[in-house]
């Protein structure tokens, strides 16, 4: 199955007829409860509305009533679906109606935009979803804005797998009709490359969540050496409980090896509640609780990052816990579940930290917090030098988007 994309070209950044003020609208899965996916949106939010502070600035999202609460700004929900009995019937309809109804919004909301951003988050991968889930709304938003006319620009967006073929020519299609398509990492560009979409004006680019601020937070050297441990709901690309199982039993071993070594532990969570979930049966299996009400809170970036800053080191996961502890300059070792975790560690020069979640060498592991632990100020100094070009690099990047160009 190949879909060609439309003729129709796209208009350029700098041929735009600029109105004042200039009308962006930023797209993602923004809402969800996935601390990365809201540390994306509200890293371009907050560099747009201080490099363009006249613009109209507008969340286009999957939870636009989150969006619009946690960050006041004007929202559109990306797909709708009626309520209720509707709701079955436009199941039993194969979703013709709603499927209709949303292409009809959303031509109609294009015209409200001078360009679109698709800001962060894994926007080309399938992640546990079916062709007629993100795909599909990815692809008509997409195919909508080039029939517009409107430009549409993907920034730090990550890639890959892609596991459906229809989604993939969904997303290849979708990906073809970008001005330009920016990725979070080599991996996603490579993914993307392979599958005939590219571009001159693409490359790779630091994740968004890096020019966020990060809240202060000094450890005393009296403290006691507490290790900080990021537990995520992991079931793996095929979503089975094995997958599942071998991780919660992973962390409980790792955790009663903390414990035996005479390491404090924090634990942290990147997706609110879902990451619950598994910290709730590593404590089970522990017989003990390791969070309490304000860890039970979190559900954002800067709460991760807050807890982060009572500790001395992580051990994580999700990706965007890693950032948040790399932000707080904190030496990070991974259990990572792909491409992007292990291209974040190498950047950060960290990269003979890395371990696949599924496959861990646990004396390695052992082996690898003993060493950290040992000299964890110079990896810490290693860390703050890293992270300090990132940002650099990513703001002296967004500035080239040129998007006020008269």
């Amino acid at each position: 199955m190949t879909i060609d994309a439309p003729a129709i070209e796209p208009t350029p950044l700098a041929a735009i007829k600029r109105r004042k003020p200039l009308r962006i609208g930023i797209f993602g899965g923004y809402g969800s409860g996935n601390f990365g996916n809201d540390a994306s949106f509200e890293a371009l939010y907050r560099y747009l509305r201080t490099e363009h502070p006249d613009a109209e600035i507008s969340a286009i999202c999957t939870h636009p009533d989150v969006v619009a609460e946690r960050f006041k700004v004007p929202v559109v929900e990306i797909a709708k679906r009626p309520p209720g009995i509707w709701h079955k019937l436009d199941t039993l309809l194969l979703r013709q109606p709603s499927t209709w109804l949303n292409w009809v919004l959303c031509w109609q909301a294009l015209i409200k935009f001078d360009v679109i951003l698709s800001g962060g988050t894994g926007v080309f991968d399938d992640f546990r979803d079916t062709p007629w889930g993100w795909p599909s709304k990815l692809f008509r938003w997409c195919t909508a804005a080039r029939l517009r006319g409107v430009p549409w620009i993907f920034v730090s967006i990550g890639a890959g797998p892609i596991v459906s073929p229809i989604s993939r020519e969904m997303m290849k299609f979708a990906g073809r009709l970008g001005e330009r398509r920016l990725y979070r990492d080599q991996d996603s560009y490579d993914f993307m490359r392979k599958l005939g979409v590219d571009g001159a004006g693409d490359g790779v680019w630091p994740d968004l969540a890096f020019i966020l601020p990060a809240p202060a937070a000094e450890r005393s050297a009296d403290a006691p050496l507490t290790v900080g441990v990021g537990i995520m709901t992991y079931r793996g690309w095929h979503a089975t409980t094995a997958a599942y199982e071998a991780y919660v039993d992973l962390h409980v071993r790792l955790i009663k090896w903390l414990d035996t070594e005479g390491y404090g532990v924090r634990t942290i969570i990147g997706q609110a509640p879902t990451d619950l979930i598994a910290l709730r049966d590593v404590e089970t299996r522990l017989g003990r609780k390791l969070i309490g009400p304000r860890e039970e809170s979190m559900n954002s970036i800067h709460d991760a990052m807050a807890a982060i800053g009572e500790t001395d080191m992580v051990i994580a996961s999700r990706y965007h816990v890693q950032i948040a502890a790399l932000k707080m300059n904190r030496p990070l070792i991974s259990l990572g579940y792909g491409p992007k975790n292990d291209a974040l560690m190498q950047d950060v020069g960290l990269g003979e930290f890395c371990h696949d979640v599924e496959s861990v060498d646990f004396d390695k592991l052992t082996q690898h917090i003993k060493v950290m632990a040992a000299d964890r100020a110079r990896y810490a100094g290693i860390v703050r030098e890293k992270v300090s070009a990132l940002k650099t690099s990513l703001l002296e990047a967004l500035k080239g988007l040129a998007l006020a160009r008269d």
